[in-house]
């Protein structure tokens, strides 16, 4: 660890003190204090107390610039005004009752309206909709086997926990890389059942049909790759793979756990336009409160209809996420709502490219929809490979020091991005520029003494 990552890591425990304390006691109850693994970190996480608009306080009365958005579930921002109103509204009427109501099927009309889809079901979170998005695909195909990409990540269900983040010397070779499980519980005919290949990599991807003929139920993926910062498809790679899974009889399988409702008005079908087999939708379009969908096609979802799949949930269609989804879709996710994160992005990753031109900081800023990230590679990077060669001291520095001025960059871990919200505004931008140029040249010195290091010491 270097020094001024130290300073900020001090910085940070000096502000934070309750946050410490509070960490404490949770570890007594909590495996890493905390209630998912990913929101535990290194010394401690902040606790928070409170969030309205585009800024949360944390208990230790610390006010901040909050870009981490529940790692981007808050697209509507915090307490946004609709949400609050709708969900009140439901509660006065009852929270959920395990029979149908018209909810399910106005907020189903809306989804369909916007994305290349027939027919809807709901879910509580990104993994069960994923998890019955690959069952429906093997249930078409009648087949097993689902192709994923290294890094990518889908869930918490066996068939997503595969390759997630493998360590370097367990990916293999690049052209055939290994299956690796995301820890120890995933059965060996998981791991037998889910082919991985390398992200923009087409012809990875036909050798993979090759080596499985008719085997491959589907191709599963998000269409901006969001478990490594943000990588993008390259030019032809979304078209190429609707062209390989139409030619083999698969499948493809848009995940827009994030991109579906921080991306564009339809997603990422309407921003790159092409249209997947199969779309899952979570995390924003609940506007905080538990939801998630999938839809397909009307012969897909016949699967369905007529007893083939199963599927159920208990908390499926209740109504305070019936009534937050509507409220977002209706009153959130509008077209000039969209108009204006697009500018507020733009902004705020114009502005970062100002600065790493000015300090001389070799890093790069991918930027979609309400998403960005501070890629700290000299060059863009275009598969979880090129990613694992990211200076993780460095991108913490960065973290820290971001935090220490009064700004969630986005949520702790070099492998997210920035959300910005439909409540932030110019002065939320103005604040989180400030801070990242007040920061940049110390990350721009420790960046080239640690070049020029590994070029005495002839690596």
């Amino acid at each position: 660890m270097h020094d001024a990552l130290k300073k900020e890591i001090s910085t940070y425990e000096h502000r934070t003190p309750k946050s410490a304390k509070a960490h404490r006691r949770a570890e007594t109850r909590l495996p890493l204090g905390v209630a998912s693994n990913y929101r535990g970190y290194e010394p401690y996480p902040i606790f928070v107390k409170d969030g309205h608009g585009s800024r949360i306080h944390d208990i230790d009365g610390n006010e901040y610039v909050d870009h981490n958005l529940c790692f981007g579930v808050l697209m509507a921002g915090h307490s946004h005004p609709a949400i609050v109103k709708a969900v009140e509204q439901a509660l006065e009427v009852g929270t959920t009752f395990g029979m149908p109501h018209e909810m399910e099927w106005e907020l189903a009309e809306e989804i369909c309206a916007r994305y290349p889809v027939d027919m809807v079901r709901f879910g509580s979170s990104g993994t069960e909709v994923t998890m019955h998005a690959c069952r429906l695909a093997r249930a078409a195909t009648k087949r097993d086997k689902i192709l994923k990409f290294e890094g990518g990540y889908h869930g918490l269900h066996d068939t997503a926990l595969v390759s997630v983040k493998p360590k370097a010397e367990e990916v293999g070779d690049a052209n055939w890389p290994n299956s690796v499980p995301g820890g120890l519980g995933i059965p060996q005919g998981t791991l037998d059942n889910v082919v991985v290949a390398s992200f923009n990599d087409l012809r990875g991807v036909e050798r993979r049909f090759k080596q499985y003929p008719d085997q491959i139920a589907a191709i599963i993926l998000e269409p901006i790759m969001m478990n490594v910062g943000m990588c993008m498809p390259q030019p032809g790679f979304l078209e190429g793979l609707r062209e390989i899974a139409t030619r083999h009889g698969a499948l493809l399988i848009f995940d827009e756990v994030k991109t579906g409702a921080k991306l564009a008005w339809g997603g990422a079908s309407e921003f790159f336009g092409v249209k997947p087999d199969i779309i899952t939708l979570a995390k924003a379009i609940g506007g905080g409160v538990p939801l998630g969908a999938f839809g397909a096609s009307r012969a897909v979802m016949d699967l369905i209809s007529n007893h083939k799949v199963f599927h159920g949930g208990t908390y499926n269609c209740n109504r305070l996420s019936m009534s937050a989804g509507l409220a977002m879709f209706r009153e959130v996710l509008t077209r000039e709502n969209y108009a204006h994160v697009a500018r507020l992005n733009k902004r705020l990753s114009d502005g970062y490219r100002k600065i790493l031109a000015k300090v001389d900081l070799q890093a790069y800023v991918p930027s979609a929809g309400s998403n960005g990230s501070l890629m700290l590679y000299p060059e863009e990077i275009r598969n979880y490979r090129d990613w694992l060669k990211i200076d993780q001291d460095l991108w913490r520095q960065y973290w820290f020091g971001m935090v220490n001025r009064g700004v969630l960059p986005q949520p702790y871990w070099w492998d997210e991005q920035w959300t910005i919200s439909v409540q932030h505004t110019d002065a939320d931008i103005d604040k989180h520029l400030a801070a990242f140029e007040d920061l940049a040249p110390g990350l721009a010195k420790v960046q080239q003494e640690r070049r020029s290091a590994f070029v005495d010491a002839g690596q």
